[in-house]
């Protein structure tokens, strides 16, 4: 199975919408991560399947919230989040963080 790496960046973001959530309800809480697990288990399946940012990174949306899933695959056995990325932010934020 592929698996799922993150960086500093993108586990701070996975945190804090955690965080975020869990201090509406925990119900939205546990919607948001089951949301996220569906999504990288999608990216796992079918890694080149979601939207095409760049030559090498891909965003994967969140179904009902507004987020995406910024990622790489820089092995065959390997992807890498780079970003979990709110909508509405700045879209390009994420670039700063990759080489």
């Amino acid at each position: 199975m592929i698996r799922v790496i993150y960086t500093s960046e993108a586990r701070l973001e996975l945190n804090e919408a955690g965080a975020y959530y869990r201090r509406i309800s925990k119900e939205l809480a546990q919607e948001f991560k089951q949301r996220l697990v569906a999504a990288l288990e999608a990216i796992r399946r079918n890694p080149e399947t979601w939207r095409r940012l760049d030559e090498k990174y891909r965003r994967k949306l969140l179904k009902q919230f507004p987020y995406g899933v910024i990622y790489h695959q820089p092995e065959a056995d390997c992807i890498e989040v780079v970003a979990v990325m709110h909508l509405n932010r700045e879209p390009d934020y994420w670039r700063g963080r990759i080489g």
